[in-house]
C-alpha cells in the first residue's frame, strides 16, 4: 500500500500544498525503508487558488487536509478516493474543490 498526507498539524506536512507520498520498499517480500516523495501543487482547493490564502481563518479554508489516504490500496490506484478527497473543500460554504483535477 501507499500512502498519501499533507496535514501540517496531524501528519507532519508543512503545509497542504505539500503533498507527501509515502512508499515501502520491499527486500526479499519484507519491507525494508519506506520512500517519502514530497512535491509542492499550484491548487489544492480552498477559499482561493494557490496556497495559504491570507484572509483564511481555518485551515479547512486552505483546501484538502489529508491526514493519511491509501493512495494505492492492494496494488490498486484508489484514483475515484483520491478524486473525492481534493474535491471535499467544495463542500465548505465559499471554498471549492482543487480546480486543476480532470
Amino acid at each position: 500500500d501507499v500512502l498519501v498526507s499533507n496535514h501540517p498539524q496531524l501528519a507532519g506536512g508543512s503545509h497542504l500544498p505539500d503533498i507527501t507520498v509515502i512508499t515501502p520498499v520491499f527486500y526479499k517480500g519484507e519491507i525494508i525503508f519506506f520512500v517519502a516523495s514530497r512535491g509542492h501543487h499550484a491548487d489544492i482547493g480552498g477559499i482561493a487558488p494557490g496556497s495559504m490564502p491570507p484572509h483564511s481563518s481555518k485551515l479547512e479554508e486552505e483546501g484538502a487536509m489529508i491526514v493519511a489516504f491509501k493512495l494505492v490500496r492492494n496494488g490498486v490506484f484508489q484514483e475515484e478516493g483520491i478524486t473525492e478527497v481534493l474535491k471535499a473543500p467544495g463542500t465548505i460554504p465559499g471554498s471549492s474543490g482543487t480546480r486543476n483535477l480532470r
